[in-house]
Formats: C-alpha cells, sequence, structure tokens
C-alpha cells in the first residue's frame, strides 16, 4: 500500500528556495555591471562633448592616451600626456603635464577628485618657459550641470621658475571656492593659505625675515563665469556684473612682522578700484628704520615712525603691539587716513 502523499517533490521545491538568492544576485550584478558600462559610456561622450566646445571657444585640450576604467564602483579617467593650448592676449599659452587622474564614485557622479602627476611645462605667448613642480598636487570639485557648486585645490611643496631661474618655493599651498548659500547666483565664498613662502624677490624687501605664510578669506560676487580666457576679460566681466569683494581676513606675516586686513573692494565699469580697509601691522618701527637705512636713532626714520603712529590706532595683533591703519580707494586713488598716497592704474 502507498501513503497517500508523496514525498519526493519537497527536496525539489527547497533547491528552488536555496537557488532564487544566487539568481537575483545575479541579476543584481549583471544590472550594476550594464549600469557601470552605461556611465561609463556616457562619461566618455561628455568629456568628448565638453572637449569640443572649449575647442570651438579657443581652449585646446588633448591626452596623448585616455583611458576609462574603475569598474564596479569608480569611473576613473586617465589621461596620460595631458596638453592644453588656450588663446590668451598676445597669442596662445600652452601647458603639458606627465599625467592626470579623475575619479567619481558611480553614486555620486557630480563629485569628481583628481591628482595631477608633475611637473606642469607651460610657454607663454612671449615664449617665455616656466615650470610647477611639487610632491603632490590635487583637486576636488562638484558641479550641478554647469555650475560649478564647490573647488578645492592643494599642492604639496610647490615650486614656479621661469626660464630657469626660481621665482618661489612653499611647503604648500591650498585654494578654496564654493558657492555662498542663499546667496545670489555668482556668489562664492573664497579662501587660500600659503606655508613656509621662500623667494628670492623678498629679499629685497625690509620686511621680517624667513618664510612667509598668508591666509586669505573673502565673499565675491558678479563671478559669472569661470572659464579660462584673458584676465582682462574676465575683470571687465566683473566690474559690468557690479562684482565686490567683501574681505573677511588677508594677513600676511614674515618673522616679527605682520598684517592682516578686512574691508571691501570693487571695480569701477572703467576698472579703477573702489572700497575700504582696515589693516593692522606689526613690527613697522622695524621696517621704517629698515627703508631709512638707520638703527632707529635717525630723526628722519623717528618722524616717519611718528607719523604713521599719528594716522593709526594703537591696538594689538597677536597679542603685540601694533597700529591698525585705514586704506581707502576711491576712483583708483589711494589714501591713508587724510593723506593722499597714489593712483593705481586701471585693471583693465
Amino acid at each position: 500500500m502507498t501513503s497517500a502523499a508523496d514525498p519526493t517533490p519537497e527536496p525539489r521545491r527547497g533547491r528552488r528556495f536555496v537557488a532564487l538568492p544566487f539568481l537575483l544576485l545575479l541579476a543584481l550584478a549583471a544590472a550594476w555591471s550594464g549600469g557601470w558600462w552605461w556611465a561609463a559610456g556616457k562619461a566618455g561622450e561628455t568629456i568628448d562633448a565638453w572637449l569640443k566646445r572649449e575647442a570651438d571657444r579657443g581652449r585646446v585640450y588633448a591626452c596623448a592616451d585616455r583611458k576609462i576604467g574603475g569598474y564596479p564602483f569608480r569611473i576613473e579617467v586617465e589621461c596620460a600626456e595631458p596638453s592644453a593650448r588656450i588663446a590668451v592676449e598676445g597669442g596662445d599659452a600652452r601647458a603639458s603635464a606627465p599625467r592626470f587622474q579623475a575619479v567619481a564614485q558611480v553614486w555620486d557622479p557630480k563629485k569628481v577628485i583628481g591628482e595631477l602627476t608633475g611637473p606642469v611645462t607651460f610657454v607663454g605667448p612671449d615664449g617665455r618657459r616656466g615650470e610647477l613642480s611639487f610632491s603632490l598636487a590635487q583637486a576636488s570639485a562638484r558641479a550641478d550641470g554647469r555650475r560649478i557648486d564647490r573647488v578645492s585645490v592643494a599642492l604639496t611643496t610647490p615650486r614656479l621658475s621661469f626660464d630657469g631661474e626660481e621665482i618661489g618655493t612653499a611647503a604648500s599651498l591650498e585654494g578654496h571656492l564654493r558657492r555662498a548659500p542663499d546667496q545670489p547666483a555668482g556668489t562664492y565664498d573664497v579662501a587660500s593659505t600659503l606655508e613656509g613662502g621662500v623667494s628670492p624677490l623678498l629679499s629685497v624687501l625690509p620686511v621680517g625675515a624667513g618664510p612667509v605664510a598668508a591666509e586669505f578669506q573673502a565673499r565675491a560676487s558678479g563671478l559669472d563665469s569661470f572659464r579660462p580666457g584673458p584676465l582682462s576679460d574676465r575683470l571687465r566681466a566683473f566690474a559690468a556684473a557690479g562684482g565686490k569683494v567683501d574681505v573677511s581676513l588677508a594677513r600676511v606675516s614674515r618673522g616679527d612682522v605682520a598684517a592682516q586686513a578686512t574691508g571691501d573692494l570693487a571695480l569701477a565699469t572703467d576698472g579703477r578700484l573702489n572700497g575700504a580697509l582696515e589693516v593692522t601691522a606689526r613690527g613697522l618701527d622695524a621696517m621704517v628704520n629698515a627703508l631709512m637705512g638707520t638703527d632707529g636713532e635717525d630723526t628722519m626714520s623717528a618722524l616717519l615712525g611718528m607719523g604713521a603712529k599719528m594716522l593709526g590706532k594703537k591696538t594689538e595683533l597677536d597679542g603685540r603691539p601694533a597700529t591698525r591703519y585705514r586704506l581707502k580707494f576711491d576712483k583708483g586713488r589711494v589714501a591713508l587716513g587724510p593723506i593722499k598716497l597714489t593712483r593705481v592704474p586701471p585693471a583693465f
């Protein structure tokens, strides 16, 4: 006699349940792979379209060899021997480097991180040759379509030279730009730092001794474009847009001498500078004495030092005695308190 229930279908049903997750995993992997290859192809098309637009505007970028990889979680674009030719005033400027690599995560394609292998060599329209070397050069950017939201650049031990002569070196140099929140279009927060700056040009200035440190923080409006181009065109567009720079901190220090400033600056449509800066400086007495070539006992040096103190207010900087001055710019005319000093030439 046979039983009413047949036990054989049970193992088959169990095997189906075991295989189902595996099949789902395979389907997910296939879908992910297809999505990655689509994204990689789209990245290549986007790069080609951008290169064509730039070339039409006189800015030609090229790679000796370009590869796209990074499967499965990243999109990596590697450019061997990148080069650039940009139309500027007086002709073309050219630049080249050994290698550039850009990386974006598949789930966050709007953020791109790049690394450049140096040195970067460039030739100006006048034929002067320069070189920028560094131990590390990295950048990151986030964009929404053609609108830049954030850009950061960091160089470690940069060294700049022209025609074989050193212009300057530094321990580090950083720059940051981000779209200001809750502000009109074209308004950005700007920040930069320089550490351990050294240059032969500083040897002619009787201002402190040793490396230079600098820091800059500001909010700028009227920045409608970041495309490379002649500086005069960029400044003219900035002035036409009613551009303004609100400086929250501009600081330079070298040895015992330091100065920092806050205020606002703008360009009139004729290129003249307008605005005012509150400047706080320490080490001024030593600088005046050095300019006069005395040890501080000369009568003229003493009078100059006294006049400088009368034009400013006593204060402190870094816990040390300092003087605060007000510099005013009116249609390019620079005034220190009630004394008019000079006129700054138009920016364009």
